[in-house]
């Protein structure tokens, strides 16, 4: 009774717990512009060098794109502009069925952009292009508003490009520091994938002026168990040095998936960086990866980017085997309860057997970085087996002493 007992309080610490996976929406700075960009759709070089990167993009079903988008933002005395390139290998099947104003452009191959000035839900300006240029407008969903924006598109050998410039009026720009509601939405039917800056059912933000740098994150790429990295491009856009925050989140079904890191830098005056971030997976399941970076001036740390949730999803086998050993523990406790005359000859050796295979499967899955991913599988495979044993043969001793 007592090793039973021992070996029952060793499995119930070993049980996973829950965690609640953060997230946050994306957030970009918004630059000034020494220089506008031309609105001609084709994103010549340097004309977008000191605009922001927005994105990598995410799909509003969960997960990465197929078909990946790069897009900047950035302003000037006389407007907001907004550049993008939708990658498609093959450019000429793009849908544009539209081809009046104001009519289903989001439904084609589309890039719409949603900007909320007063980032209250309210007065919300709709803009969107498709791959033959043709435009709708609205604001707060109504069609017969008209906005004042001129856009340009262009298919390329690699996909297509849009260009964009919101007029600000005569007000001018708002005053650094200033946050809008932002979304870049983008849509692909032929790929039946819509993918945007933030993710489904939330807008982003953009917050103007502050502070000077551009970050470039490539989408993650096939994360796998243990140390991944994801690269990402630094711009110090001050006159000045800039002190520089990354930091990297990882989170995901347990409290044991979580991950964060911290790395701190500092950047001369118009210095450009490459970094490899590094983020750890350490269980399976659905998790996601974030990444943002701050500028640092004053002792006050400002947001120049906040990517979405990059959602992934690998075989849950630590998550598996947490429930498989607290089958197992049920199973000790059933046998423990039993009259003494009442239990099999052979119930300890099967128990032990149990416990056997989870520790194997475990010394397995402690190394599971290293293995592939169909091996990770057949583990996975296995350690639902052996729940499913577990469970049986605690029905079975619970029916013997009745």
């Amino acid at each position: 009774m007592r090793r039973v007992l021992l070996v029952v309080g060793v499995l119930a610490v070993t049980a996973a717990v829950p965690y609640a996976a953060l997230s946050s929406s994306a957030a970009v700075s918004c630059p000034r512009l020494a220089q506008a960009p031309t609105i001609d759709g084709l994103l010549s070089a340097g004309e977008w060098d000191r605009a922001a990167a927005v994105g990598p993009f995410v799909l509003e079903s969960g997960g990465m794109p197929s078909l990946p988008t790069e897009a900047y933002i950035g302003f000037d005395d006389e407007a907001l502009y907004i550049g993008a390139r939708l990658r498609d290998p093959m450019p000429l099947g793009v849908q544009c069925s539209a081809t009046e104003r104001d009519g289903t452009v989001m439904a084609d191959d589309s890039l719409t952009v949603t900007l909320d000035p007063d980032d209250d839900g309210t007065g919300i300006i709709t803009l969107a292009v498709n791959p033959a240029g043709v435009e709708y407008d609205a604001v707060d969903g109504d069609a017969a508003q008209t906005a004042t924006w001129q856009s340009a598109a262009h298919v390329a050998e690699d996909g297509w490009l849009v260009e964009i410039a919101w007029s600000f009026g005569e007000g001018g720009p708002p005053p650094d520091l200033t946050t809008w509601g932002l979304n870049l939405r983008r849509n692909a039917p032929g790929a039946a994938e819509r993918s945007s800056m933030s993710g489904a059912g939330v807008r982003g933000t953009m917050t103007f002026g502050q502070p000077p740098l551009r970050c470039e994150v490539a989408p993650i790429a096939e994360p796998w168990y243990g140390d991944n990295t994801m690269s990402v491009r630094l711009t110090n856009l001050a006159a000045g040095e800039q002190i520089v925050k990354v930091n990297v989140r990882v989170t995901g079904p347990t409290r044991r998936a979580h991950f964060f890191e911290v790395t701190k830098l500092t950047l001369g005056a118009g210095e450009v960086r490459d970094l490899q971030a590094r983020y750890l997976v350490q269980r399976g399941g659905r998790c996601a990866v974030e990444l943002s970076v701050q500028g640092i001036a004053d002792l006050q740390a400002r947001t120049a980017l906040r990517t979405a949730s990059m959602a992934f999803e690998l075989p849950a086998l630590g998550e598996e085997l947490d429930e498989a050993v607290a089958e197992i523990a049920a199973a000790y406790t059933a046998y423990s309860l039993m009259p003494e005359e009442a239990r099999p000859f052979d119930g300890a050796s099967r128990l032990d057997m149990l416990l056997a295979r989870w520790r194997y499967l475990d010394s397995q899955q402690q190394r599971k970085a290293s293995l592939s991913a169909d091996v990770v599988l057949a583990l996975y495979t296995r350690a639902r087996t052996l729940t499913d044993d577990a469970m049986a043969l605690t029905r079975e001793f619970e029916q013997a002493g009745q």
